[in-house]
């Protein structure tokens, strides 16, 4: 693959004569493979100039891919002056993360509004489509192209790509679970040690390094890496180069020589391997093959374009909070995503929600003497149903109160203090990839293995009992009340839905136009008779 970095300041761009060697744009990265498929990785302020050079090439006909992390201005600030975006003719498919409520395409019309641009996303020329995502895989050509969730105050993928023999992975803005990572100690386990198997053996590791292990403890939480962490991240899921990325607005390039200089000379001292070096605005990387290279992390081979709607329809947390103010917040923030709260206060009331209604999520607060979370935690694990698929967030004072967390059974931690919007992030990651994980579940062993790629026939999540919730409805954003069931097509036949059609034709074609009345009369069709006519099709 090729890489050429066209923007490599974080948070906002920083021209001027002190950052003319590193660069001030904000991220925006070019990936090419062997045959020429076009990936965009962010579309910053660097973008700007990457499209006047694809502007010169000739841009006409043009096709290519943008690959958003997350919609925080400095990954997004490129795309109102993209000029590819508006040359007839020319495609491009814009991914991104999906949300609980807005759309990846609604969230980029945002700052393209009156009051902010002269011009709208709908005056775009080009055929854009739009992808919400979600923790999985997809291919782009031949790149395979995994993501996963990373911890930002914002819902933001990390993206691995794989093609020719190599492994390129982007994670930006990423800060690590655990703050004495942050700090430059510690060792890497619980979500931390996901990450790290997501980046592993990567030819080329491209990661947040905004702060240095001095200056992090007074940014915690605000979504983003010192440099230490990232080399050490890089030791340790043995990458072959790490390139430092989202220098901050206010480290000039001599501090980035300096900062650069002190880690490679201790990764001398140490005997490292590990190539790290300061991504350059205009500089090209050549990622050869390498026959070290890890194996893709699939992620289950679950798609991450799956509409997952329908399971979401469904969700539910558990809330454990004795601190009242703080528990009326978290209920806030969960009921604005339009997901229902049930609140509990003791284990025995707990095993009943969780055999009952089967929740998504549980938020314990572990606060000893006053409040044992761990305990709560225990009793939810010894559930007969459970199996450690709840996924369970602790919130906590300290990050040393986390002992003996793996034996009780929790998943993730919310260390104080936090703001509002990292919490309803973290809610945010937790309940889409417990709808992905329920949809995964779903795929019947037989059907999964007649066809060539996974099958996407999904059945609701199985629930003991649905408690009625008449006297607390949680209206979804935008809508006066939530739908009923009979108004709302089942999650087995959305998914179908979209399969057959992206197995026909694309949305915006005529041959799906012409084909709709036959893809609706597939997807009422038994899961059985799907599997059977998609295995006929594929030839098996």
């Amino acid at each position: 693959m090729r890489v050429q970095f066209w923007g490599a300041r974080g948070s906002i761009a920083k021209p001027g004569p002190s950052t003319t060697r590193y660069g001030g744009n904000t991220s925006c990265i070019e990936i090419r493979s062997a045959r020429g498929t076009l990936i965009i990785v962010d579309c910053g302020t660097g973008g700007h100039a990457l499209s006047e050079k694809l502007m010169s090439a000739g841009a006409k006909g043009l096709r290519g891919h943008i690959l958003i992390s997350h919609t925080h201005w400095d990954h997004i600030q490129g795309i109102p002056f993209f000029a590819p975006l508006f040359v007839p003719g020319n495609e491009w498919d814009i991914y991104g993360p999906k949300g609980l409520g807005q759309s990846l395409r609604e969230a980029l019309a945002g700052q393209m509004q009156y009051t902010y641009f002269p011009v709208t996303l709908d005056q775009c020329d080009a055929k854009i489509r739009y992808h919400d995502l979600v923790e999985g895989t997809f291919d782009i050509d031949e790149i395979k192209v995994s993501t996963q969730y990373l911890n930002h105050t914002a819902l933001t993928l990390g993206y691995r790509l794989e093609a020719d023999g190599v492994a390129v992975v982007y994670a930006c803005d990423h800060e690590p679970h655990s703050r004495m990572l942050g700090c430059g100690h510690g060792e890497i386990t619980g979500q931390d040690l996901r990450h790290a198997e997501f980046v592993n053996c990567a030819d080329l590791l491209i990661h947040d390094a905004q702060y240095t292990a001095e200056e992090y403890p007074a940014k915690v939480g605000w979504g983003h890496s010192s440099v230490e962490y990232a080399v050490k991240l890089g030791q340790y899921a043995k990458v072959k180069r790490v390139a430092l990325t989202h220098h901050d607005p206010l480290r000039d390039d001599d501090a980035i020589d300096r900062l650069l200089a002190r880690i490679r000379a201790k990764l001398r001292e140490n005997a490292s391997s590990l190539d790290v070096f300061a991504a350059v605005e205009g500089q090209v990387v050549e990622v050869a093959q390498s026959p070290e290279t890890g194996p893709t992390p699939r992620a289950g081979e679950f798609q991450a374009e799956m509409p997952i709607e329908p399971a979401l329809a469904e969700s539910s947390v558990l809330l454990r909070i004795a601190d009242r103010k703080m528990a009326a917040a978290f209920s806030e923030i969960i009921r604005a995503e339009g997901i229902h709260v049930e609140l509990f206060s003791d284990t025995d009331e707990a095993r009943t929600l969780i055999a009952n209604d089967r929740p998504w999520l549980a938020i314990l607060e572990h606060d000893p003497p006053r409040i044992d979370g761990m305990e709560a935690c225990r009793a939810i694990r010894e559930q007969e149903n459970d199996q450690e698929q709840l996924p369970v967030v602790m919130i906590a004072a300290q990050e040393d109160q986390a002992s003996g967390a793996a034996a009780a059974g929790v998943t993730d931690w919310l260390i104080k203090p936090f703001t509002d919007a990292y919490a309803r992030t973290k809610i945010r990651a937790w309940v889409l990839r417990t709808a992905c994980q329920s949809m995964r579940e779903a795929i019947p062993e037989d059907e999964e293995r007649g066809l060539a790629r996974p099958s996407v026939h999904v059945q609701q999540r199985r629930r003991a009992g649905v408690r009625a919730r008449e006297s607390c409805p949680m209206p979804q954003k935008g809508t006066e009340k939530r739908r009923s069931p009979e108004d709302v097509i089942s999650a087995d036949k959305s998914a179908l839905l979209w399969m057959y059609c992206r197995e026909i034709a694309p949305f915006e074609t005529p041959i799906f136009s012409n084909k709709v009345g036959e893809l609706i009369a597939r997807a009422t069709r038994s899961p059985s008779e799907n599997a059977r006519a998609i295995s006929a099709k594929l030839g098996h």
